[in-house]
């Protein structure tokens, strides 16, 4: 007789990083979607970070890769994409000639308009949805936990590590 094939996780609560990582993805997707009903089709939710730490006079590509914790390398491949569809313009910085800015073209600025309009809207129906008070204190939470509330391994604290190991 064959015996069948348990999970023995299968009784337990999803794994939290595993629900913030499957909530990650609805997100982009949800801007990916709302960006290509904008007219926006060539980019998505992956070249996001970009449009988030760029300063409104430019910035420096080490900064933007420093700013999204990506490496140098792909800050660079993610502005020359950028650059090559108009969102970006690249220029000397003026306090470093080696060094190069990325800043903002008009269609740079455009979407980022149209990217906080589909967060706005996405938020306000998560708002409807789920209850304002709630997504408050979820991003509440998230800021705590991206922050380092409750990470042990990080901190040295080997006491959840042997209480796992014993289980």
């Amino acid at each position: 007789m064959v015996k069948s094939l348990t999970n023995p996780l299968s009784d337990r609560p999803a794994p939290l990083g595993n629900l913030l990582s499957a909530a990650a993805r609805t997100l982009a997707a949800e801007l990916d979607a709302g960006l290509i009903a904008a007219g926006f089709t060539d980019v998505r939710a992956a070249h996001a970070p970009i449009f988030q730490v760029i300063d409104p006079d430019g910035t420096r590509l080490v900064d933007l890769a420093q700013r999204t914790g990506m490496t140098k390398q792909a800050m660079g491949e993610l502005v020359r994409h950028l650059e090559a569809r108009g969102y970006v313009e690249i220029l000397p910085d003026p306090s470093d000639k080696r060094a190069r800015l990325a800043r903002l073209t008009e269609h740079g600025w455009s979407l980022v308009h149209a990217g906080l309009d589909i967060v706005a809207r996405f938020d306000a129906r998560l708002d409807a949805i789920v209850g304002a008070a709630e997504v408050a204190q979820l991003r509440e939470v998230l800021m705590k936990i991206i922050g380092g509330a409750g990470l042990t391994f990080a901190a040295g604290d080997t006491a959840i590590t042997q209480v796992m190991i014993t289980e």
